[in-house]
């Protein structure tokens, strides 16, 4: 049985952490935001567990440099004469998180990739961002396309909506466990670390800088509406990390979407729910 999770989208708030930032907000709003921007960008790696370990000894795994970022990720392959499927694990996970979905997959023949993005799982880095997420998928899917589908869960989801958008000829998308704004995400980091006004506002503008995006205009339900394939949109209606009424709004903005309800599953056994893999193969049936 899984036990519960006590962590907060991966965010941990050590004392020492707390007091620093209180310090410097105090003597200098810029370098308190400097310190909270750093903990926000960095992912925490969480010890694989013993079940994830066959899938990935199973994987034909490679090193790709993604040349716009200057970093290198972790990328898997299970080789299957079908289709190709993309997968994107969300903040703070690994490729592994989807093992339960990729068993299924190989045994249905399609051709299975999945890769750790900067910082996370075997992939090397400290920091990173939604746009490096973005940067690796769409380099991956120029280096090893075309793809039939890309699936994404939470923070992987809104990235492989932005891509989707912008690769009209991936036919297929599956969210799971999606949230819509990113300007969503940083308030609730700016509320859970309780930054002061003048860091909330430097702390945005540092990441519109540094990402070359305008966090506030980022949005999955906006990106939605561009994108005419098939969607199948899977979301929790117990989910306490990315509110279900995210996912809902963003299904309503696809022209062709699915929206699959679940309860009681929240937002990472999700994706190891019996159920919940059959609606995502029988999806990527779908002609």
């Amino acid at each position: 049985m899984d036990k519960p999770r006590k962590d907060n989208q991966g965010i941990v708030l050590p004392f020492p952490f707390i007091f620093t930032l209180r310090f410097l907000e105090f003597i200098n709003s810029y370098l308190g935001m400097r310190l909270a921007a750093f903990f926000f960008a960095k992912p925490f790696k969480y010890k694989i567990p013993q079940r994830e370990i066959p899938v990935l000894s199973a994987a034909k795994k490679s090193s790709v440099y993604i040349k716009s970022i200057d970093k290198s990720v972790c990328l898997y392959q299970w080789s299957g004469k079908g289709p190709k499927i993309m997968l994107l694990h969300g903040w703070s996970g690994r490729a592994s998180n989807f093992f339960k979905i990729i068993e299924k997959l190989i045994i249905e023949d399609y051709d299975v990739y999945a890769f750790d993005a900067p910082a996370h799982g075997e992939s090397s880095g400290v920091t990173t961002n939604l746009p490096e997420f973005i940067h690796c998928l769409q380099t991956l899917i120029d280096k090893r396309g075309p793809f039939e589908a890309i699936v994404g869960h939470s923070g992987g989801g809104f990235a492989s909506t932005y891509v989707v958008a912008h690769n009209p000829t991936i036919k297929k998308l599956i969210l799971i466990s999606p949230f819509d704004k990113v300007i969503d995400v940083f308030e609730k980091y700016f509320d859970l670390i309780q930054l002061g006004t003048k860091g909330r506002k430097l702390m945005v503008q540092y990441f519109n800088h540094k990402t070359g995006k305008k966090i506030e205009e980022l949005s999955s339900s906006i990106l939605a509406q561009s994108i005419k394939g098939r969607s199948l949109l899977i979301h929790d209606e117990n989910d306490r990390e990315v509110s279900f009424s995210d996912g809902v709004n963003i299904h309503k903005n696809f022209t062709n979407s699915t929206l699959f309800v679940t309860k009681g599953l929240g937002h990472r056994r999700i994706l190891r729910d019996v159920e919940v893999i059959n609606q995502l193969v029988n999806f990527l049936k779908i002609i």
